[in-house]
């Protein structure tokens, strides 16, 4: 197998429904008021984990609930991926799972992360051998999210992957 082949089947891709160019220009502008809000230059939104059923670690802030696209990378193949509601915080990812209830993803146990705008997926490694593949429209939402408790709120003007949202 040749290297662009084994990057196109190791690539996760996002569902063409979660393409559309308002609702991703939308996510895009909510990605840099977060941006924002983060780095103290505009109040927080209020988000209230308890109504999603998530209680928060001691000073652990709600940022956004999401509806995100997970799959897991397995034997070198991605899963197929399952719609999930999600919390991001300032700390981590908390997605509920259709079948399996609540998985908390923490920004600082990430040993990896991926960013891909253009692709419209952001791929956290845990570590475990299994990355995570979230997709779908608030693909910007979380990026900044996962860039800014990954590196800290500073590497949001500088950070690469997320150039795109800071023009």
């Amino acid at each position: 197998m040749t290297m662009p082949e084994r990057q196109a089947q190791t690539r996760p891709q996002a569902s063409a429904s979660d393409s559309a160019p308002a609702a991703l220009t939308m996510a895009a502008e909510d990605a840099r008021a977060l941006a924002l809000e983060l780095a103290g230059l505009r109040p927080r939104q209020i988000i209230d984990p308890a109504a999603l059923g998530i209680v928060l670690a001691p000073d652990e802030a709600a940022l956004r609930v999401l509806d995100v696209w997970l799959r897991w990378l397995v034997d070198g193949q991605w899963q197929p991926a399952q719609r999930c509601p999600a919390l991001v915080t300032d700390r981590r990812l908390v997605a509920r799972l259709p079948a399996s209830g609540l998985r908390s993803f923490w920004w600082g146990a990430l040993v990896g992360l991926t960013v891909d705008l253009d692709g419209g997926h952001v791929i956290l490694d845990c570590g475990d051998g299994h990355p995570r593949a979230l997709s779908g429209v608030a693909t910007p939402i979380l990026a900044v999210a996962a860039i800014a408790g990954a590196y800290g709120v500073q590497a949001l003007a500088t950070h690469e992957a997320i150039a795109p949202l800071r023009s």
